[in-house]
């Protein structure tokens, strides 16, 4: 009973001790992270970076500066300053110019010619094909005239075998034309009054929009056809007619006025231009 008591005494104290030792290290162990830890902390708030180009570069004991590369990188670090203004004259603005305004062309901006319009109503210069109504008033007896179309001279037909140059003259200078050949010839008196219809010219045949199109002045075979939309998968294009308004044909070959803008005739007001169909071939 003796040796059993004194054997669960060591057994106990040899426990114990296992215990304490296990406590001392677990301590140990946590204090050295706390150091650890402190360490790391402190060394991060100490931290500094260093410029990779100094002004001043560190020069280690028995190292001598270099004095160019000393020069180079204070001529870098240097501030800007601006250059001397003392030798440069002030500007002053000079109030003498000329505050006269000119006049400007606004058609010569654009590179356009100025459109053909006339001060008197407004009417553009009369054309070869155009109708025009006339009418005489201030005379004895009524003078009844019928519609008259410019011709291909460019002139109009008037009553007592009068012949008027019209084309290229506005409706105001036609009608002083016209006064001029009646006064004092056959009246004492006489006020001619001249009104241009509306233009057109008309495209048919084997074009894909055949229509009536306002005329609006050079106009040609070719680019009426494109007014139209251009030629069907079926025009002749070497069969194109150009009735004008007088009853005179033409025939236009679309290859050979492509290569020659002469042989791509005028399209005057009322002509007709029409793309024949071309013949199958078998």
């Amino acid at each position: 009973m003796k040796s059993n008591r004194s054997t669960d005494q060591l057994s106990i104290d040899g426990e114990v001790m296992k215990n304490s030792i296990k406590a001392n290290v677990n301590r140990w162990c946590s204090l050295a992270m706390a150091l650890a830890a402190s360490a790391f902390a402190l060394g991060c708030s100490s931290l500094s970076y260093v410029d990779p180009n100094p002004s001043q570069p560190y020069a280690f004991p028995g190292q001598k500066e270099n004095p160019t590369h000393a020069a180079s990188m204070a001529q870098q670090h240097a501030p800007v300053v601006p250059p001397a203004t003392a030798s440069r004259p002030p500007v002053v603005p000079n109030n003498n110019i000329g505050t006269t305004p000119v006049a400007v062309n606004p058609a010569a901006a654009f590179n356009r010619p100025p459109t053909e319009t006339t001060d008197q109503g407004g009417f553009s210069i009369i054309r070869i094909g155009d109708s025009l109504n006339i009418s005489f008033t201030d005379v004895p007896t009524p003078i009844i005239i019928q519609a008259q179309r410019v011709g291909e001279d460019g002139n109009i037909k008037l009553p007592y075998n009068v012949t008027v140059k019209a084309a290229g003259k506005t409706p105001g200078q036609l009608q002083e034309e016209i006064r001029k050949e009646y006064v004092p010839r056959y009246f004492i008196n006489l006020t001619a009054s001249v009104k241009a219809d509306e233009r057109f010219y008309y495209v048919g045949g084997e074009v894909r929009n055949a229509s009536r199109f306002p005329y609006a002045g050079d106009m040609t075979v070719l680019r009426a056809i494109d007014t139209a939309g251009g030629f069907t998968d079926f025009a002749a294009r070497d069969k194109i007619e150009l009735r004008r308004a007088n009853g005179k044909t033409y025939t236009v070959k679309w290859k050979k006025a492509l290569e020659d803008q002469k042989l791509d005739l005028p399209v005057f007001p009322n002509d007709q231009v029409t793309v024949h169909k071309r013949r199958p071939i078998f």
